[in-house]
């Protein structure tokens, strides 16, 4: 088939799948609509049935609205008022069965935006509204209209599109399974970039926002109103697609500058680095007069395409566990924070593709060490660690490549050598301040949201008890393991927006322990010995021992007996690590070629990724 045809055939397939999607959104999400499309408002009447009647109810006031058996999908009031506050929705609700039942909702009103919007969907015939005393309500609207909702219909196109690809690239994908976790990486992550409400729903991303946009200014930081509600997280909360309109329509109309930060020095710090692609596009935005919602949505993209390209190219590059690679690249959890302001998503992508990098050279024991694949795992790790050290112990990985890949044992030596100065240095870079505070008598570091919290005085009450503090850190990260590895917060968790403990959640999890046991056999089987598992497994129990004491010392106020601060999503980065521990390639999986084992596996990612998106995100914050 020659080029012509198959850009015409799959020009027919692209037009084919955006009449399905949008036919879809059609005849699904807006099926009652065609069946009833109505839009009423209703104002204050007393007891008339073209308004709704004002109660008093207790402490507030009861706005109640009968009217006949209607499909409702949108609920949409209008209050008068000059301040935020909260009210209730007491519903009565008519389900399949014709059983009338009532049922409650909450939400928020914020006078910048003046009215507020609930997704009702479901047969009613009652609406009460309980809201302060001194507050008015001026309208109340039910409506049931045909809409489109444009993310809701790219997501089945590239669901759709996905299909069709895998479907006509088939061979490709399931021999190169790089490729295909780039085509799902990109599409999905997309849509959740898209998706992702401008009030930040991510751990900390207020913070992350702050440094970015702070590191795309030079000297002088220039805070518009949009850019300070956002660092303040003063921003209104959108459950709805016109909340999420409105909120838009406030940050891009709030340019005026607030206020103005001087900062000490323009350069970028090397924990500041992770933020450049973030810092790049909030810069480009602004110098090109875009909208700053589209510089927030550009940020969030850029930090999106950092990750999914080091990841594809770890993958590809793997010469051992390009599957369990792939489910790790598209873990629910991984591409959100990736799709958010954040660096977790840099540190795992930088440092897992620079350990593959050292993985490979154990790969092949008859080659010789391939120096320009050492010198890229090594900056790639250092990179990542830039922003997060205590990932730094899995270079000595590098310590213990065998013998036999050198030339003599003057090379041997000169190698490890100046892979424990790079260790050191890095180590040094977090280490050495908090030891030398300690030395000097300074009291410094801490949470600086406050609290009872001193890197120097925290260090100090461990040197004084150090048997009590081994004691509760073993106690501590044995309890949490099982959770923090196989846990559904480390895979299929969005932060704020939930997670998923079901279905999914043990889709991922089943898939990766099958993976995790079968790979081996599936291809090459990687021949760590048992001194190398052993060397790996004691740096592994390194880096926890680092990330645990990281917030014992930064986040945890003085003395106490429980460390604070320490999340499943910091054990991502060594999933790939303490896999190699556990697989032995002796479980077989007979009849299932690597074609079709690709396949599983990168279906099942895609699933779970999809799922995720559709039921946490799609649903919540873009209906």
């Amino acid at each position: 088939m020659n080029w012509k045809k198959r850009l015409l055939n799959h020009s027919i397939a692209a037009v084919i799948i955006l009449i399905i999607s949008v036919g879809a959104e059609m005849l699904i999400f807006n099926s009652h609509a065609l069946k009833n499309s109505y839009n009423i408002t209703y104002r204050e009447k007393n007891w008339m049935s073209s308004g709704f009647a004002v109660r008093k109810y207790g402490d507030n006031n009861a706005a109640v609205l009968v009217f006949d058996e209607k499909y409702v999908n949108k609920l949409n009031i209008s209050f008068d008022a000059d301040r935020s506050f909260k009210y209730e929705i007491v519903l009565n609700t008519v389900n399949k069965f014709d059983h009338e039942s009532e049922g409650e909702l909450t939400d928020r009103y914020y006078p910048e935006i003046g009215e507020t919007f609930l997704n009702i969907e479901k047969r009613s015939t009652k609406i009460k509204i309980i809201y302060p005393r001194d507050v008015t309500i001026e309208s109340i609207n039910i409506s049931n209209e045909v809409k489109f909702n444009i993310i809701r219909i790219l997501f089945i196109a590239f669901s759709l599109g996905l299909l069709y690809s895998f479907f006509t690239c088939r061979r490709l994908v399931g021999d190169r399974i790089e490729y295909g976790f780039l085509m799902s990486a990109v599409l999905l992550g997309s849509i959740m970039v898209l998706a992702l409400p401008e009030d930040f729903r991510s751990w900390d991303e207020q913070i992350h926002f702050n440094r970015a946009y702070m590191y795309s200014y030079g000297d002088n930081v220039e805070y518009t109103e949009a850019a300070w509600r956002l660092k303040t997280l003063d921003v209104p909360y959108t459950d709805t697609a016109e909340d999420r309109v409105a909120v838009q329509k406030l940050l891009n109309d709030e340019d005026d500058i607030v206020k103005e930060v001087e900062k000490d020095s323009s350069f970028i710090t090397y924990g500041g680095r992770a933020y450049i692609p973030q810092a790049f596009a909030l810069w480009l935005a602004r110098t090109c007069n875009w909208k700053f919602t589209t510089g927030i949505m550009l940020a969030r993209y850029l930090n999106l395409m950092v990750y999914v390209l080091l990841m594809f190219l770890a993958i590809k590059f793997a010469k051992h566990g390009k599957r369990i690679l792939t489910l790790i690249g598209l873990m629910p959890t991984s591409v959100f924070l990736a799709a958010s302001f954040s660096y977790d998503a840099h540190v795992t992508a930088f440092v897992t593709f620079g350990f593959v990098m050292i993985v490979n050279e154990f790969a092949d024991l008859s080659e010789k060490i391939n120096w320009k694949r050492i010198f890229a795992g090594v900056v790639t790790i250092v990179l990542g660690c830039f922003a997060k050290a205590v990932y730094i112990p899995l270079i000595l990985l590098l310590c213990f490549i065998p013998k036999e890949k050198f030339y003599d044992a003057k090379q041997k030596w000169m190698f490890r050598v100046s892979v424990v100065i790079v260790f050191l240095v890095m180590m040094s870079t977090f280490v050495l301040p908090a030891l030398t505070n300690a030395s000097s008598g300074v009291d410094a570091g801490g949470d600086a949201r406050g609290g009872d919290t001193s890197v120097t005085r925290q260090l100090e009450s461990i040197i004084e008890h150090p048997a009590e503090y081994v004691e509760l850190f073993v106690s501590t990260v044995v309890k949490t393991a099982p959770d923090y590895f196989l846990g559904y917060q480390s895979r299929t968790f969005f932060a704020y927006l939930g997670g998923n403990k079901g279905t999914l959640f043990y889709l991922s999890l089943i898939v990766t322990v099958f993976v995790a046991f079968t790979e081996g056999t599936m291809e090459r089987h990687l021949p760590l010995a048992r001194k190398t598992k052993l060397a790996l497994a004691c740096i592994v129990m390194c880096v926890i021992g680092l990330v645990w004491t990281a917030l014992y010392l930064d986040f945890t106020p003085v003395g106490l007996n429980v460390i604070n601060g320490v999340q499943p999503r910091y054990y991502i980065p060594l999933m790939f690590p303490v896999i190699l521990l556990i697989e032995n390639g002796r479980v077989r999986c007979h009849r299932v070629s690597n074609f079709r084992y690709n396949q599983i596996v990168l279906y099942a990612g895609i699933i779970v990724l999809a799922g995720m998106i559709y039921e946490f995100l799609l649903v919540p914050c873009a209906f």
